[in-house]
């Protein structure tokens, strides 16, 4: 992918033991990795082109979750997969307080 593409590129990070269980990774563990791929993707290209990419967290996030999950820095969206079918649940997520 060339360096000024990648403003357009998201990538997702959802732990393997998240997945279809409904459990959620600490912010602090999200955060971490989150931070450990922007930093791969810094070294590949540069800060700035790190800064441009997106990088989502995927694993169960819930309303309950999402507001610690979004605080952090390098966490910038989510890729919600459950949640999504029930609209309640949805809204309360896209409208995740910070």
């Amino acid at each position: 992918i060339k360096k000024e593409a990648l403003g357009r590129v998201a990538i997702a990070y959802e732990p393997v033991w998240a997945i279809g269980t409904g459990k959620v990774a600490t912010p602090e563990i999200a955060q971490s990795v989150h931070e450990t791929c922007r930093s791969i993707i810094a070294k590949i290209y540069d800060d700035e082109a790190a800064q441009d990419m997106r990088i989502l967290y995927g694993g169960s996030v819930s309303p309950e979750s999402v507001d610690d999950l979004m605080k952090q820095p390098d966490i910038d969206g989510a890729l919600v997969g459950g949640a999504s079918l029930d609209s309640d649940k949805f809204g309360r997520i896209i409208n995740f307080q910070v």
